[in-house]
């Protein structure tokens, strides 16, 4: 029986699904290499990953993230989605509203042999901390 192999694309559709929408700790070890960097998170690795994962799972639930946009170029695929969830746990100290929250996540990744070998992300912080009704600090705050 012939096995079809997944495009960059479906990879990662297919790890954004499994990964971030679902349990990403068991997952994980069948989408990224073994030499995997991740740019956005420490450690750079794949416990990284996790340890953003678990940070995520334990502040909203009902997580889902729509695929708004994806573009392959070569070995490189970029994804920019909406992150729905509910904020049903403590995020950076605070505690929960659980209120829904709606956020663009863009994240990049660049695959060898069909598994994620490298990852970028960016992510809307400054929506998603207004919706959970922290307040930024201005900009030209004065100290006296």
């Amino acid at each position: 029986m012939e096995t079809m192999e997944r495009t960059n694309s479906e990879t990662v559709q297919a790890f954004i699904s499994a990964f971030w929408d679902g349990d990403g700790s068991e997952v994980a070890n069948r989408f990224v290499s073994d030499d995997y960097i991740d740019h956005a998170y420490t450690p750079h690795d794949l416990t990284g990953l996790k340890n953003q994962h678990r940070e995520l799972v334990a502040a909203f639930s009902e997580r889902r993230n729509a695929i708004e946009d994806i573009v392959t170029d070569c070995d490189k695929v970029m994804v920019r989605l909406t992150l729905r969830a509910v904020n049903s746990g403590s995020f950076r100290g605070a505690a929960p509203t659980n209120a829904p929250i709606e956020v663009t996540v863009f994240r990049t990744y660049r695959l060898v042999d069909g598994k994620i070998a490298e990852h970028w992300a960016l992510l809307d912080t400054t929506t998603l901390l207004r919706q959970l009704g922290a307040q930024p600090s201005p900009a030209n705050a004065c100290k006296r």
